[in-house]
């Protein structure tokens, strides 16, 4: 007996020397990472100036999540000093990154998700992002290049240990850093199916997977980000209503830090109604595809 219970002493104490070297290794993996440089080539980008592409950038930065993590006045905010990150979301005004950012850096930042010194941008969404074609990336830089600057002092990202962990696996590098080519063209914003498939395997794919056929969620815990057919079948008034207010028309009341539905509602009801058109199609597509 006190064998055995000696060598299974033994089995544990070997377990725990191999999950801490393997955490003590994985963290410097990590940090390497968190501190890689990544060399993003991009095309030079002709921004407008006239007030109906500044408008359209604004616009899109609502519609797009800008306000939800960097704030209203994109003057930056912690977004939580709990678990493995600080997350800091920048204050993107001429106050803060604002100021330093050139157009390339914009698109650099914003597409490929490189920062100005050309590290991963670990929680900026810029899987989604890459998809955004040229001419709506020049009209957001137009409107964050002419954003009020705002005084906001923040504390900078801070990785903690298992933090580093995780970014030594491809929890930000897989839906982060983007070096392929980026859209050249986007259909024109409106009611239409091609508009609803631009936004939806633009945006929507960045959670619900390629063909928006649901996907596991990234962050451990989270629920299973389901599939969008069924969300096509709806109504058109139970469309709109779940995407303005959240509520499904089972009663569910949406976590907008899940399903970002804030940003949804200031689609246009045109906009949203092209995407409720494109999900409507996905149903048939997969019929036809099996």
């Amino acid at each position: 007996m006190r064998t055995a219970l000696k060598w299974a002493g033994l089995v544990v104490a070997a377990l725990i020397i191999v999950v801490v070297v393997a955490g003590f290794v994985a963290s410097r993996v990590g940090a390497a990472n968190i501190a890689a440089a990544h060399a993003v080539e991009v095309e030079p980008v002709d921004i407008p100036t006239d007030s109906a592409s500044v408008a359209r950038g604004a616009h899109l930065a609502g519609i797009y999540g800008c306000q939800d993590c960097h704030g209203a006045d994109l003057s930056g905010q912690v977004m939580s000093e709990e678990g493995p990150f600080r997350l800091t979301a920048p204050n993107l005004t001429p106050a803060g990154v604002g100021g330093q950012y050139d157009a390339e850096t914009w698109d650099r930042a914003i597409r490929h998700g490189v920062g100005a010194d050309g590290t991963a941008l670990f929680v900026m969404p810029s899987g989604a992002y890459h998809g955004m074609s040229d001419a709506e990336a020049a009209a957001l830089i137009a409107y964050l290049q002419t954003v009020d600057p705002v005084a906001n002092d923040l504390p900078p990202m801070e990785y903690r240990f298992m933090g580093r962990v995780l970014a030594a696996g491809p929890l930000g590098l897989e839906k982060g850093v983007r070096t392929e080519p980026t859209t050249a063209s986007s259909p024109e914003p409106g009611a239409t199916v091609e508009y609803g498939a631009y936004v939806g395997e633009m945006m929507c794919a960045y959670c619900h997977g390629e063909g928006l056929v649901g996907a596991e969620a990234d962050q451990p815990g989270a629920p299973y980000v389901p599939d969008l057919a069924p969300a096509g079948q709806w109504t058109p008034e139970q469309f709109h209503t779940a995407l303005t207010t959240g509520v499904t028309p089972r009663g569910h009341e949406m976590d907008p830090q899940v399903m970002p539905w804030t940003s949804t509602a200031r689609m246009t009801y045109e906009e949203r109604e092209g995407l409720r058109l494109y999900l409507a199609t996905l149903a048939d597509m997969r019929a036809a595809r099996s």
